[in-house]
């Protein structure tokens, strides 16, 4: 059934490419290692019906994978259930939709573009890629946010790095390629770049997130190369 075109935000679901976004739910997960466990949350972002099918997913996850030590053991049905929960129940949430764009610097119909603040808000998917956020880290990503952007800051750029509202890279980049010229991607490619190289390695989560982001947003290879 379509959805009605009345009070949206403008931007198509980054996961069926068809209905329009219109809410957001926060997947939280636990996967169980032999000697540890991982935890984790994902914040999900698009149309009801795709949304409700990820919560699903994710919970399906975590009855596969959530069991291998033992406080994954215990925490784990706390986690399947609530994200079944949620799946069963989830709505439209136009309001937080809207006012998570907004933080993310992504506009929706009466807003205009913030370049920076979706610096801001990729930079921080990288930094909590490895489900640690190091000071180090933060401070690399600061400095050469400001030789980029010249409107950068640092206070605002850790608001977001604190956020939970944050969407994989994976929404984020479907929803900029029609949003961003190519300048602006080049731009923000550029910056991440910059940060996963800082530390003079670029690991294999960080080289995924620029394979995604480059190809997210469409990006001419060879263009990227002649302005390297």
């Amino acid at each position: 059934m379509a959805h009605s075109t009345n009070n949206q935000t403008g931007h198509i679901c980054p996961h069926c490419k068809k209905n329009q976004i219109e809410t957001i739910a926060t997947a939280p997960y636990v996967r169980g290692l032999v000697l540890a466990y991982q935890m984790g949350s994902k914040t999900l972002i698009g149309c009801t019906p795709c949304v409700k099918k990820k919560l699903f997913g994710e919970a399906g996850k975590s009855m596969l994978l959530g069991w291998l030590s033992i406080t994954s053991f215990i925490i784990n049905p706390f986690l399947i259930t609530w994200n079944l929960i949620q799946g069963a129940t989830i709505k439209p949430k136009l309001n937080e939709v809207n006012n998570t764009l907004k933080n993310l610097g992504i506009p929706t119909n009466s807003q205009a573009v913030n370049i920076t603040q979706i610096g801001y808000s990729l930079a921080a998917c990288m930094i909590k890629a490895d489900g640690k956020v190091e000071e180090s880290e933060i401070k690399m990503a600061e400095m050469i946010g400001m030789k980029i952007f010249p409107d950068f800051n640092g206070q605002k750029f850790r608001s977001i790095l604190e956020s939970r509202n944050l969407p994989t890279i994976q929404s984020l980049t479907t929803l900029l390629k029609d949003v961003l010229n190519e300048e602006g991607k080049i731009m923000i490619f550029k910056y991440l770049t910059a940060i996963a190289q800082s530390d003079g390695h670029v690991d294999d989560t960080e080289k995924n997130m620029l394979i995604q982001l480059a190809i997210g947003l469409g990006l001419d290879t060879q263009k990227l190369k002649q302005t390297a």
